[in-house]
């Protein structure tokens, strides 16, 4: 493979205020307001409910406990029918302004698999048309309330103009059952917004555009970002890869000889099949070890993004000094909002096709390096300068 590749150091920021005010409300809240039946988000005080605690299997790459998370108002599903997610017969929507945010939570069920899956959907309010989606998976071996954490990012991702769904991940039979019910559960979720089977806050009037979705998530979460982009598993039978998925922003990835990921050199690793434009954004104090530190290895966590075949433009960020957990849950307001920010701004690109911007690596944060590898043909990187 000959990639060029391109390093810089972010020192500035050229988001717009409004956007960066609003969601540094947000995160300093620690909670929206749900309302009634999908009202409009409202940032107010709050305390947080105490998480049940869920223990990690040794080998896998997550937290010991459960996120933090404090509830939505909202916790059955509106009562009216479900929004349609038929592309909608007029342009698509591409964000440019900022939004209120309404949420609802919701669970859909999988009889093939009689496995339950809750969600929680931030949508914009008054963005018509259709709009583009991005999925949300929490870390942890399966939680019940997996899809309450983090609300930072699914708020940030409807402020700009994205329906964002929360997607929880409930504990498997065993530990190895995550590894296949995990993708299984975004793919189940994608069709039930195909059949319009998912619920909507009532004060989002737009239709979703099942032509532009986009996945990111922390830890485990990152692990499914890469499997329904395709990624390779010696753990499992072929992929899991789910061609609705336009892009992918794992949050702290593993790297080798975890979760079934392999690499043997450039040209037999598990990254090699992803061929999708991805972001991965990684702790500087969690390069070398997975969550639980079974696995002690110098740049483990930068496998992923060297090991990319090249035919989608790729990057890469590490954040000095933050940890496992403060990449999802502990960060500072500061850390959560660049990490926000950057899959929003990723998003907008390769998700829902605006180059206009183009600030992917233009962060609040001066400890933050950006990597980029363009695509070997077809680039949208000189475009974005």
């Amino acid at each position: 493979m000959n990639r060029s590749h391109v390093d810089c150091t972010i020192v500035g920021m050229r988001r717009s205020p409004v956007v960066t005010a609003l969601v540094l409300a947000v995160l300093a809240s620690g909670c929206q307001d749900a309302g009634d039946g999908g009202a409009v988000a409202t940032v107010s005080p709050s305390t947080s409910t105490s998480p049940s605690t869920s223990v990690a299997p040794p080998a896998t790459d997550v937290d010991a406990t459960e996120p933090a998370t404090t509830e939505p108002a909202t916790t059955e599903p509106a009562t009216t029918e479900p929004a349609t997610t038929e592309p909608a017969t007029t342009e698509p929507a591409v964000p440019t302004a900022t939004y209120e945010v309404a949420t609802l939570e919701g669970s859909v069920t999988d009889p093939a698999r009689d496995r339950q899956i809750p969600y929680l959907v931030y949508a914009p309010v008054g963005l018509d048309g259709a709009v583009p989606l991005i999925l949300v998976s929490h870390g942890g071996a399966g939680s019940a309330r997996g899809h309450l954490s983090a609300p930072h990012l699914g708020t940030t991702f409807a402020t700009g103009g994205f329906v964002a769904i929360h997607v929880g991940h409930l504990p498997s039979d065993s530990p190895g059952g995550q590894l296949g019910d995990r993708p299984a559960d975004i793919t189940f979720l994608l069709d039930q917004l195909e059949a319009g089977a998912i619920e909507f806050p009532a004060t989002f009037t737009g239709t979703i555009d099942l032509t532009r979705v986009g996945h990111t998530g922390h830890s485990f979460g990152a692990y499914t970002s890469h499997a329904v982009a395709g990624a390779t598993y010696a753990s499992t039978s072929g992929t899991y890869v789910d061609e609705r998925i336009d892009a992918i922003a794992p949050i702290s990835p593993q790297g080798p000889d975890q979760m079934g990921g392999f690499d043997r050199g450039p040209d037999d690793n598990t990254w090699m099949t992803v061929t999708i434009p991805s972001y991965n954004l990684i702790g500087g104090a969690e390069v070398d070890s997975n969550a639980v530190d079974s696995i002690v290895r110098p740049g483990w966590r930068l496998a992923p993004f060297d090991r990319y075949p090249g035919t989608s433009d790729t990057f890469r960020s590490i954040i000095a000094d933050q940890t496992h957990s403060d990449m999802w849950r502990t960060g500072s307001t500061e850390v959560q909002q660049f990490v926000a920010g950057e899959i929003l701004e990723f998003m907008r690109i390769y998700v829902a096709g605006d180059t206009s911007a183009c600030d992917i690596g233009v962060g609040a944060l001066t400890s933050v390096t950006l990597e980029r590898h363009p695509a070997e043909t077809g680039s949208l990187l000189d475009t974005c300068g």
